[in-house]
């Protein structure tokens, strides 16, 4: 039993290790329990005692309920203290410098280091770049004394830390001795959190007079050694720094001439269109400003910017990013940067609002796309050579919050996507379905799969696969969709709700790309798990074996409600119905047509119109595999060894379970 605190801490040793998630308790562990934004560590402890742990430190009055229970004041603090105390006190062996601020301190981190290293010294780094996860700047605070004990451990005589305001308010950094803190600005940002400027800038400087130096980087600098006043602020920022631990001035400017700015801090993406294309993490309305001010100066053509707003943030800056970018940017496209659980049109509403208190004119000034991806599509086909494209505000990150769900999203790699699409592909996506079967009012392929509409995952399919030609047949409440996804994709119209299959993919064959050879034709309601290598996969073997038609089937156990694909004797196809015109030992067949289909564009030209109605009064799609095998071409089939890249979804409860499965792809990606 221990008395307090202070004896835990003088015995903390003996224990197997410190948590203030229940689910990570083992035998002789100690138990913190915190209060989080959405749940209380206290109404976990009885898990944590059945799991083992030895000691339980919290601030309510337990005591009495709970063996070796010790009451603090202060569990966040308390955690830090026995963290640091359990890793042997690491930071007290380092020479620790926190960067804090509300831009610049990833870079100015970044900057530190760099110069440390180049002038022999031994450091380590932990900011939002070099640590591990989702949206986190500091890490929390057991990794935080964990890693710095590795540092320790390795010789280190320095350790740069970039350390937010979360961080700070949230006791991550807890525990740790910071030698020397800097400050790089502050500007309002972060107050759906701290809820007043007042408050978020109390919440830096409780850092910053915490540290035994403290630095305040200036407003004006006499050094250009980076692109852009504000990177050079970052470096008079380190240089001041690293004065304080006797580094000549000089000698650390010249270790910044071989510095090359971190990932995603005016990165540029090489491409042969003639057009700059830089991605930054720019995600206030102040560092917005400054990457474009700086951007236009470098511009011989037109400033193209890309970027959004985070849901569940500061709503306030939304309005004065949206007004910031139409008076610096030429064409500014406002899209999605982890809407998470809001209303994405509504973010977008907000930044357009902005936009036009400019006096600029949406669809001429501005866009709203709501899908990144396409946004980044429809950017690069209206810039030019001498343009610039900025693609703002995500930088380096990894992912997108969408409800809940992180989906795996990186700018560069997206855009780098895009540049390398070909022209000889066109594709085709059959979204004009009401989905009767789903009782609702949404366009069946606007329905959410984790967060996003299903065809979105089409579309990105896609791109992936390097198409860059794509029509979208819509019909039923047609605006929802082509608001949901308009950007640089084409839209057909389906006019008869009635006409199949086959109409539709006529109707969209009106918009396709004449110098294009090859057409795929897909449905958007059932794709949303097909992986890009996969589509590659079948346009190699139709477009290698010179077929003018290949078509997908899978093996599926239960195969009700789907069209049977019917081989003869040797094995070829022979045809393939749909199940409400298949016989009772047709239906009994598990080989289902999965609906997407490979075409020699100019053979689809020319049969498309020779497609007759069936037997319920629509024109099938299927049908031009009679008629290939009619003609006596070349067709293939690619069947797929299950339905893990296919998922029909024509009720509540399959859309349930497409949500499932997609979930767990989520979990298992990250």
């Amino acid at each position: 039993m221990f008395k307090n605190i202070g004896e835990l801490r003088e015995h903390v040793a003996e224990f197997t290790g410190i948590t203030a998630d229940s689910r990570l308790v083992k035998q002789g562990f100690i138990f913190v329990a915190t209060h989080g934004l959405t749940s209380d560590g206290h109404d976990f402890i009885p898990q944590a005692v059945e799991k083992g742990a030895k000691a339980i430190v919290g601030e309510s009055d337990l005591a009495k309920s709970f063996k070796n229970y010790i009451k603090v004041p202060d569990s966040k603090a308390a955690l830090g203290d026995l963290a640091s105390e359990f890793y042997g006190n690491p930071s007290k062996r380092l020479k620790v410098i926190g960067v804090t601020g509300t831009k610049g301190k990833t870079t100015t981190a970044h900057l530190i280091y760099h110069i440390l290293k180049t002038l022999g010294k031994k450091a380590g780094i932990l900011s939002s770049i070099s640590v591990p996860g989702l949206h986190v700047t500091t890490p929390d605070v057991i990794l935080l004394q964990k890693m710095l004990k590795e540092f320790a451990d390795k010789g280190y005589e320095y350790a740069v830390i970039e350390v937010s305001s979360h961080g700070i308010d949230q006791k991550r950094i807890a525990g740790v001795k910071f030698d020397a803190a800097v400050l790089t600005n502050v500007a309002p940002e972060h107050l759906d959190y701290h809820k007043t400027f007042k408050e978020y800038k109390k919440t830096k400087m409780s850092f910053v007079n915490s540290a035994g130096f403290k630095i305040i980087a200036p407003k004006k600098t006499a050094i250009n050694l980076l692109p852009g006043l504000f990177n050079n602020l970052n470096v008079e920022a380190s240089v001041m720094t690293l004065e304080k631990f006797g580094i000549k001035r000089d000698e650390v400017i010249a270790a910044v001439e071989s510095f090359e700015l971190p990932e995603g801090r005016l990165t540029e993406v090489p491409n042969k269109l003639g057009i700059k294309i830089i991605i930054d993490f720019a995600h206030t309305p102040d560092s917005l400003e400054a990457v474009l001010t700086h951007l236009k100066t470098q511009t011989k053509g037109k400033l193209i910017s890309v970027f959004g707003c985070a849901g569940e943030r500061d709503t306030r800056k939304r309005f004065k990013m949206g007004k910031v970018s139409v008076r610096l940017a030429d064409k500014s496209v406002f899209t999605a940067e982890d809407p998470r659980s809001e209303d994405i049109f509504k973010i977008l509403a907000n930044m357009a609002s902005g936009a036009k208190s400019g006096g600029k004119k949406e669809g001429e000034d501005f866009f709203r796309i709501a899908e990144r991806r396409e946004a980044l599509a429809f950017a690069l086909s209206i810039a030019r050579p001498g343009d610039t494209l900025a693609i703002l505000g995500k930088g380096h990150e990894n992912s997108m919050a969408y409800d809940g769900y992180e989906h795996p999203w990186k700018d560069k790699e997206a855009v780098i996507t895009l540049l390398s699409a070909q022209d000889k592909t066109s594709a085709i996506i059959l979204a004009a379905g009401k989905g009767t079967r789903m009782a609702s009012l949404v366009p069946k392929v606007l329905r959410k799969i984790c967060g996003k509409p299903m065809i979105a995952y089409t579309l990105e399919n896609l791109r992936k696969a390097g198409i860059s030609d794509i029509t979208i047949v819509v019909g039923f409440r047609k605006n929802l969709v082509i608001r949901e996804i308009g950007g640089a994709v084409k839209f057909a119209v389906q006019k008869n709700p009635k006409g199949g299959t086959a109409d539709a993919a006529k109707a969209g064959f009106e918009k396709v790309n004449k110098k294009s050879s090859t057409l795929v034709v897909i449905n958007g309601d059932d794709s949303a798990f097909y992986k890009a290598e996969t589509i590659k996969n079948i346009l190699k073997i139709h477009t290698q074996r010179e077929r003018k038609l290949t078509f997908v089937s899978l093996m599926k156990e239960n195969p009700t409600g789907l069209g049977r694909v019917i081989r003869g004797e040797n094995g070829l196809i022979t045809k393939i119905v749909e199940e409400k015109d298949a016989t009772p030992e047709e239906r009994e067949i598990k080989e289902i047509n999965d609906g997407l289909y490979i075409f020699d564009k100019d053979w689809f030209a020319g049969n498309i119109k020779k497609i007759r109605k069936g037997k319920q009064g629509e024109f099938y799609l299927v049908d031009m595999v009679k008629l290939a095998i009619d003609q006596g071409e070349r067709m293939a089939t690619y069947t797929l060894p299950d339905d893990s890249e296919w998922q029909g979804v024509n009720t509540p409860e399959q859309l349930e379970e497409a949500n499932k499965k997609m979930a767990r792809l989520l979990t298992t990606d990250e």
